[in-house]
């Protein structure tokens, strides 16, 4: 194992973690053209005036993606100048083509002056760049049985609370955990949305507790976290949606993903291992 690799490849996964939430700061904040229209610079300036604080805000952002941007390119070469690294080089090469996509997609962001459709891609770009690190650091790996249901319903989870936010359906739906006392909401479409966000939360829920129930060792502090979200989720409904709880409920929402795909990890049989775990041939005779 490459140990510079491995961490080199964790610390991009951090970075792009950082860089999401950061990303959700933008958004509550209202900061995603506070450097106007003007992309790569910032209201036409490479390094703009900070006075104002959506600009400050959303050129932190664009700083922390050029440094994710960075550190993501910087594994691809490391890459494809190391001959053992094997699937790792691929996962690097991966996330250098979703760093691409996101790049570009952050232009057509600003220049579309947000677009709800645009911003969701954005984020599941950015989602799928965050998963894949993780899989380049973790090494050789294999999902365990069961897990691509996990991680299907993790990701669209996180893309629908996205969409609800940048709907504005965040207050659509009162109370909890039901929709405005209904189990059906008549609420409207906004509504709808915000109740399908909260159901598909609710089967992850189950879903994850299945996964204790078949995995203890790999699910525990992803059952924890899931429960942590959904107290956040609670209480920013009951409170009255503030700023700093959506916030963390952005962060722990991009903290749920992470987990997920560490669960849903295991390290792959080396090709030395796999014949001494595979049963032996009763055509073969005994040998010592």
């Amino acid at each position: 194992m490459d140990r510079r690799f491995v961490t080199l490849a964790w610390i991009a996964a951090a970075c792009t973690y950082l860089l999401i939430v950061l990303g959700a700061v933008v958004r509550i904040t209202g900061s995603g053209l506070g450097c106007g229209e003007h992309w790569p610079l910032c209201n036409g300036h490479l390094f703009p005036p900070l006075s104002d604080p959506p600009t400050v805000i959303e050129w932190s952002h664009r700083l922390f993606a050029a440094l994710v941007s960075i550190l993501v390119v910087g594994l691809a070469v490391y890459g494809v100048r190391s001959r053992e690294l094997g699937v790792r080089a691929r996962m690097a090469y991966v996330a250098l083509a979703l760093l691409i996509v996101q790049v570009l997609l952050g232009a057509i962001t600003v220049k579309t002056g947000l677009t709800p459709l645009i911003v969701i891609l954005h984020l599941g770009t950015a989602m799928l760049l965050l998963a894949t690190l993780i899989t380049a650091a973790r090494g050789p790996w294999t999902l365990a049985p069961g897990s691509r249901l996990l991680l299907s319903l993790t990701f669209v989870t996180v893309l629908f609370g996205a969409l609800t936010a940048n709907l504005g359906a965040t207050s659509a739906c009162g109370g909890f955990p039901l929709c405005n006392g209904q189990i059906i909401t008549s609420a409207g479409p906004l509504a709808a949305i915000h109740w399908t966000h909260r159901l598909l939360a609710y089967s992850l829920l189950g879903c994850v507790v299945w996964w204790v129930y078949r995995y203890p060792n790999h699910a525990l502090g992803l059952l924890a976290i899931v429960l942590i979200q959904i107290t956040i989720a609670a209480t920013m409904v009951l409170l009255g949606f503030p700023g700093g709880l959506q916030a963390a409920h952005a962060a722990v929402g991009a903290a749920v993903w992470a987990t997920a795909v560490l669960a849903a990890l295991r390290p792959a049989a080396t090709p030395a291992a796999a014949p001494s775990a595979s049963p032996p041939d009763p055509r073969r005779p005994y040998t010592r």
